[in-house]
């Protein structure tokens, strides 16, 4: 659900000013139409598949696997209709046009936006309230599997609680940090000229953005740390061991914290690029319904993710996509240069199309990249709790005690990983898919499925070679991704620098900017 309310930003500032350049539907009855009714049909699928997950535990009430494919289906076919009705009210309609046209939008950065993504997000609240009956009676089911099975166990939470823990962990975390990005977006559109004219330096105004987004990522994991309700991991065995943890493999980090969820998830995870604002969370439902050592295996998953430098690396994704998307488009604009010299709807198409663009390159690169980050960052889980050769229970290339099955094997890498440590991790993910109500082969865009990661993990522990094919590729994923961005910003270096020599064709001279009176 965040990548969907990230490309619903993306979208909306794709936008142009007056809207989409086609053929519209411009009736105001038909536009409000597409633009509320985003709100019912988001709804009547949540329905139809809440029913059906009704159905399925009324059939088969002690079989939860099957209702919570049905709900996983669910959540999918919502993502899907909200993403439909986004796009329609946007492309379809002179929408976006006519909410820039109200006199108090001008006065007032980001609000246009804002107002622009309101059905939307009425329309993803709306679809989680009609869901709620079925994840309720899913939990209900699970929370009697755990009592006959004495582990702890919450009470399913209220309408209440579930709204506002969808709301806080899948909308407001994108949400906060974009707002403040999309008021300086505005910002500096507006005074770009100005920008531009004091610098002499004909893509200030870009670098000004870039460093007002930069400011906001750094910071934004001190925020998200309240809209998460978290609070520092107490003192006791847990926090030793996790500390030790840390010093071992050489982690640096702010704090480590205790995410609240009335113990209905169970999960971890970290943010943060630098020490100063990198906090590692444990969820209340990870650290009462798992054992220490399977939660010292969870967080060095985490750990994982800050050592092997996935977030640095995910930046430098960000910014070759940007890059590619900005090359292509300044090669249309050489290669038909007349087309934007006979009017602005040429730059609108290829304005919504850079926008697309990206968003495609997110949709199939970042999550091929992310899956494959994730299988690195779980063999570093594994190891992080590798035992001694006494307390290793299984057959193990690590501790020497295993052999491969091949007459004459190439040596096995440096550091294989543990038999018992990947068993161990194994078994804290289905644990984890288990307590969440995640069927074990529920397929992932960007971690695959929890019975694919068990199964590569008990083969890393297997077979050394593959663990060791996983690093080459990973190794080759940060290459290409770094190479690429320093040729790209050499190129652009050399399009735009010195600032006279090159006055980027798709950001022309602005008219004058408003009066500051105009928006506050």
């Amino acid at each position: 659900m965040q990548f969907i309310v990230f490309v619903a930003f993306a979208i909306v500032l794709s936008i142009p000013d007056a809207g989409p350049p086609w053929t519209t539907v411009r009736s105001p009855l038909g536009m409000w139409g597409i633009t509320i009714g985003q709100i019912p049909l988001a709804c009547l699928v949540a329905a139809v598949y809440s029913r059906r997950v009704m159905r399925k535990l009324e059939r088969e009430p002690a079989w939860l696997p099957g209702a919570q494919r049905v709900l996983a289906r669910g959540g999918a076919a919502v993502r899907l209709a909200l993403f439909a009705g986004l796009c329609a009210s946007l492309y379809l309609t002179p929408l976006a046009g006519v909410v820039r046209s109200w006199p108090a939008v001008h006065r007032i950065f980001g609000l246009d936006e804002v107002l622009l993504l309101l059905p939307f997000l009425l329309a993803t609240i709306g679809s989680w309230a009609v869901l709620y009956p079925a994840d309720r009676a899913i939990r209900r089911v699970s929370l009697e599997l755990q009592l006959w099975a004495a582990v702890p166990a919450h009470p399913v939470w209220t309408p209440r609680a579930y709204l506002s823990f969808m709301l806080r962990h899948h909308v407001l975390i994108i949400l906060v940090p974009m707002l403040p990005i999309v008021v300086a977006n505005d910002f500096v559109a507006a005074y770009s000229g100005p920008i531009r004219r004091f610098t002499h330096i004909a893509w200030a105004d870009q670098a000004v953005l870039v460093a007002l987004a930069g400011v906001v990522f750094f910071f934004a994991p001190v925020l998200l740390r309240l809209i998460w309700q978290t609070y520092p991991l107490p003192a006791g065995e847990l926090r030793r061991r996790l500390e030790t943890l840390c010093e071992r493999i050489g982690l640096t980090y702010r704090e480590i914290l205790v995410w609240q969820s009335d113990g209905m998830v169970v999960n971890a995870a970290v943010m943060g690029l630098l020490r100063p604002v990198r906090y590692i969370l444990l969820s209340d439902g990870l650290i009462e319904m798992m054992d220490d050592e399977k939660i010292e295996a969870v967080f060095g998953h985490e750990a994982g993710h800050v050592k092997c430098r996935h977030m640095q690396y995910y930046l430098l994704f960000a910014i070759l996509s940007m890059l590619v998307i900005g090359g292509i488009t300044e090669l249309a604009v050489w290669m038909r240069p007349d087309l934007l010299r006979g009017g602005s709807a040429f730059q609108d198409y290829l304005q919504i199309g850079a926008m697309l663009g990206i968003v495609l390159i997110w949709l199939v690169g970042f999550g091929a990249v992310s899956r494959r980050f994730e299988w690195q960052a779980d063999q570093f889980g594994a190891r992080s709790i590798t035992p001694s050769a006494e307390n290793c229970r299984l057959p193990c290339f690590h501790h020497g005690t295993a052999r491969l099955a091949s007459p004459d094997p190439p040596p096995p890498p440096h550091d294989p990983v543990c038999a018992t440590g990947a068993e161990v991790f194994a078994e804290a993910l289905v644990r984890i898919a288990s307590l969440n109500g995640i069927p074990l082969d529920a397929r992932s865009w960007r971690h695959s499925s929890i019975a694919n990661r068990v199964d590569m993990l008990r083969s890393y522990s297997r077979n050394p070679s593959l663990a060791l094919r996983l690093e080459r590729t990973v190794a080759a994923i940060k290459v290409f991704l770094l190479v690429g961005v320093i040729v790209g910003l050499a190129i652009g270096l050399k399009l735009y620098w010195p600032a006279g020599s090159h006055q980027p064709r798709l950001m022309p001279d602005p008219p004058e900017p408003v009066a500051p009176a105009h928006r506050v």
